[in-house]
Formats: structure tokens, sequence, C-alpha cells
């Protein structure tokens, strides 16, 4: 579906992520798409969330998922993109990696809960951007009340 709404719309499509099983092992993946509706990128999320805070939320993605290893990377006309997901943006290392290979902007696809987002997510972002000098671009669902409910901020931050 990414495929064919990225080849209509000749656009870059950054899919946000999808659950993604291989030899035995589930991953949280982000998938990036051409204009000519062509795979250019996976990046599986390699930090996983997990939290327990007393009288508020426990969540462990690590009784399902596995970590990715690579970092991933794409080109748009001359700027190099690097993806990571969600908890990826709280580690400044992979940050680093990615410039270091020369990358100008990075993107975080994520779903911030209503916890840690108020507190954490304009902050994480801008701390991305000032430490590597890189655009940083977070995108989130909407809010919903049903369901999990995302803090729901997408934000471009310069550095």
């Amino acid at each position: 579906m990414l495929s064919k709404v990225a080849k209509e719309n000749q656009v870059y499509l950054v899919g946000g992520t999808i659950p993604e099983l291989e030899n035995a092992k589930h991953y949280n993946t982000c998938t990036v798409w051409n204009p000519e509706g062509n795979l250019i990128a996976k990046f599986r999320k390699m930090h996983l969330f997990d939290i327990d805070i007393p009288g508020g939320i426990t969540f462990k993605e690590s009784d399902i998922l596995h970590g990715g290893d690579a970092l991933a990377t794409f080109k748009v006309n001359d700027v190099l993109i690097g993806i990571g997901v969600y908890y990826d943006l709280r580690f400044e290392e992979l940050a680093k990696l990615y410039r270091l290979k020369g990358c100008e902007l990075l993107i975080y696809p994520g779903a911030f809960n209503m916890t840690t987002g108020p507190m954490h997510w304009e902050l994480l972002q801008r701390g991305r951007a000032v430490d590597n000098q890189v655009f940083v671009m977070s995108i989130s669902p909407a809010r919903n009340e049903q369901g999990y409910i995302a803090w729901g901020h997408s934000q471009i931050t310069d550095p």
C-alpha cells in the first residue's frame, strides 16, 4: 500500500512503523519508498522501550520485539537522511553515527505516550538537533481517545 501511495503521488514516503517478522523474530520496522514506489530504506528500531512507572504505565517491548542492528539512510536530491524509530530518539550515539555518515536530516516516526511525551518529546528532538547540527523531524499519529493514546505532536527542529 505504501509503495502504491508513493508512486501515485510521486513522493518519497517514510511509512511510520509496521510489525515485521523474520526468522521467528518480531521487529518494529520503518520503511521508506521513493516516487517510483520502490523500497529504498528499511530501519528496525534498535532501542526497545521498557517502562514501569508505579501508579502510571507499564510497557515492555522486549517481551515481544527484538532490536535492529543496522543504520538506514536514503538520499533526496543531495541530502542524506537517517532513520530512527520512537525510543531511538533518546540515544545521542545513534544520531552521532548518522551525522558521521554525513546525514543532514534525521527522521524519527514515533508515538510517545501521554506520560513521557509532554516531558521528553520536544526536548529530545532539540537535543539531537543541537548535539549533531542536523535537522530533526519527528512524526506522531494524531491523538486518539480510544486504545493507545499518543502524545500526538509532530515537529521539525533546526540545529
